[in-house]
């Protein structure tokens, strides 16, 4: 029996036949397009019916993992873990021990990013509208500004041994957006690995993450099976092209961007990455930082920091953090990578505008 597809809604999505010879399964939830890609083994063939079924159970489990994050980590559905422990501050509330570590894993971003990045910017961003233009006045600002600091959020545990969480001051808004999708990528790669799919393809707006290298391609007889995916560092002063490609086998690749959103008003030009320290847009050089790593929750962790230390500050960061590797992108075109990822990585020129 075909089976049905209904595009941009969760519960009723369904995989399908991909081009490339995949299972996919697409749809909206955490306020982006999600698109997952299920692969048959090497030496299996995708058209066999029970091959297929694995696949689409595989692609199934981690639609039902998406909805599961999005019922648990939303900052605005009023039972979410964030909500309630929202509405219970400064007491602690009983949470999922996912809500619990990715709190953990989130406040150490925050404790190595030098107060680039921070959990609590929730309370500055609520104060801009980047859809109709809002700029906060300096005194909303003055005021939010104190309420800002990882330090107001806890993670405990209950005397049932339940996991916990406090935000200690109640005008404090903490928001996990800054790395809910590196770690839910990662969650849905070991469930992928659980179902015994081991070629797969996750992207969550662009969180990308890959495993098991690319399938063969008959049609082109030049590629082989494994060989490393080929993922575009989007050209943030043009768009709708790459300025860099990235070969990876294994691993994950996240991009900050000042592109991504902004607007301007008054002749002034605001992007979305603010700095917690004055609540307005970062003074940065940089305006497109991408992290690879095998764990796509480095590469939410420390991209925003190393697009707001600026492009010299960001690459000598990124040198020092084990496991993570960095190309930037600075105000004038530049590109500039750390050493590790060299031999992977492909120029794409900026095409001249002719206006």
């Amino acid at each position: 029996m075909q089976q049905t597809y209904a595009y941009g809604d969760p519960c009723a999505a369904a995989p399908v036949a991909g081009v490339d010879g995949s299972r996919v399964i697409s749809f909206f939830i955490f306020n982006t397009d999600v698109h997952m890609h299920a692969y048959a083994a090497d030496g299996e063939d995708p058209d066999d019916p029970c091959v297929v079924a694995r696949l689409d159970e595989a692609l199934d489990a981690c639609r039902e993992r998406c909805l599961f994050f999005e019922r648990t980590l939303s900052r605005t559905r009023e039972d979410s873990d964030i909500a309630r422990a929202h509405a219970a501050a400064p007491n602690p509330v009983a949470v999922a021990p996912e809500t619990a570590e990715l709190t953990r894993l989130a406040l150490t971003y925050c404790a190595h990013s030098r107060g680039a990045f921070d959990i609590t910017m929730g309370t500055v961003t609520s104060l801009w509208d980047f859809h109709v233009g809002v700029v906060p006045g300096s005194l909303a600002l003055s005021r939010a500004l104190p309420h800002v600091g990882s330090d107001h959020v806890h993670v405990g545990t209950a005397q049932d041994g339940a996991p916990t969480l406090a935000i200690d001051d109640p005008q404090t808004i903490m928001d996990l957006g800054g790395v809910a999708k590196g770690y839910i990528a990662d969650d849905l790669a070991r469930m992928f690995e659980r179902h015994g799919v081991m070629r797969f393809v996750i992207n969550l707006g662009g969180n990308v993450l890959v495993h098991g290298g690319r399938p063969a391609d008959p049609a082109r007889g030049h590629r082989r099976e494994g060989d490393p995916w080929r993922i575009g560092v989007v050209n943030p002063f043009d768009p709708a092209h790459n300025r860099a490609i990235i070969d990876l086998s294994d691993g994950s690749v996240v991009t900050s961007g000042l592109h991504e959103r902004s607007f301007t008003k008054g002749g002034i030009t605001y992007h979305h990455i603010l700095d917690p320290a004055t609540g307005m847009p970062a003074q940065t050089d940089v305006v497109s930082a991408t992290i690879v790593a095998a764990r796509s929750i480095d590469c939410d962790g420390y991209s925003t920091t190393v697009l707001m230390l600026g492009a010299e500050a960001g690459l000598a960061f990124a040198e020092r953090v084990p496991g993570i590797e960095a190309v930037i992108i600075d105000r004038d075109d530049q590109v500039s990578w750390t050493s590790g990822i060299a031999d992977a990585l492909s120029l794409v020129p900026t095409l001249p505008r002719w206006f």
